[in-house]
């Protein structure tokens, strides 16, 4: 941005994108394999030196609004290092507060009937209680399997939100899976809860979901030629590969759901929504299926 016509429009253009309400996200490190950014994204400020007031009275930080870029609103300071341990925190911090599933909802125990003969049991003969996995629990999950060529993309979705998959949504889909040379078929995604039924009286237990979950895989498979699955979400990871380990513990490591099936995890397509700068992580994890 040598020119300074070119500089004068571009401060233009953010000055009308923050009057919409709109906010204009630039990258803040080099991500690999990623196309390189233009020359003026590094020498961009906002707002332009320009204009700065001396004379205005400081602004509390705690009180500006999300629509200013964080990288943007920092003006002649000179450049630091990055905290990745804050990042971390801070990130791991905006999980927890994420909610994807609602809480589960506890029903009280039947009562065992009462028997007028006692029984005797010999303690030395009975066999030790294993306990039920977490997401056994109570099971409450929404995925979404999305067929994509020889890709599969199982996402977490919010239970029960029929506005999950809106435009935003499908268009962040379609780069996720553009990035790794497949093609999603929007026509065919197909939507997975669990309770499945309405009222009490039918087993939707632990065991029950799992084995839906089971099926619902079978038959993707089936259906078309997956040599590769990507997992979203802590959901479709438990879920999916049977684990109780968070999200956190299994991004970055491969699995085979199937012989000659590579399967990765990363965060859901509702995390980088509400979060983008998950898509820098969501990247790296991608790497594995390129």
């Amino acid at each position: 941005m040598s020119s300074f016509s070119a500089l004068q429009q571009l401060e233009q253009q953010q000055t009308y994108l923050q009057a919409m309400g709109i906010q204009r996200w630039l990258p803040r490190q080099v991500l690999t394999h990623a196309p390189a950014s233009a020359a003026w994204v590094a020498e961009f400020v906002w707002p332009p030196k320009e204009v700065v007031d001396v004379d205005q009275p400081s602004v509390d930080e705690s009180s500006m609004t999300a629509s200013v870029n964080p990288q943007t609103n920092i003006i002649d300071r000179p450049p630091r290092t990055l905290n990745t341990d804050a990042i971390q925190s801070s990130r791991q911090a905006a999980l927890s507060n994420m909610v994807i599933d609602e809480p589960s909802v506890s029903f009280p125990a039947k009562a065992a009937p009462v028997s007028d003969t006692a029984v005797i049991v010999d303690e030395s003969s009975a066999v030790e209680e294993v306990p039920l996995p977490e997401r056994f629990k109570n099971p409450r999950y929404s995925l979404a399997f999305i067929p994509a060529g020889d890709l599969l993309v199982i996402d977490s979705l919010p239970p029960h939100a029929r506005d999950a998959i809106n435009p935003a949504y499908k268009k962040l889909l379609i780069g996720v899976c553009r990035s790794i040379g497949a093609e999603v078929n929007l026509e065919a995604i197909d939507t997975h809860l669990w309770p499945a039924f309405a009222g009490s009286h039918l087993n939707q237990g632990g065991e029950e979901a799992q084995n839906s979950v089971r099926r619902q895989l079978a038959v993707a498979l089936k259906t078309h030629p997956i040599k590769r699955i990507l997992l979203l979400g802590e959901p479709a990871a438990q879920w999916l590969l049977e684990q109780d380990q968070s999200l956190e513990a299994m991004r970055g490591l491969t699995f085979s759901l199937r012989s000659g099936v590579k399967t990765q995890v990363s965060y859901s397509l509702m995390h980088m929504l509400k979060l983008p700068e998950f898509k820098a992580d969501c990247w790296r994890d991608l790497q594995a299926l390129l």
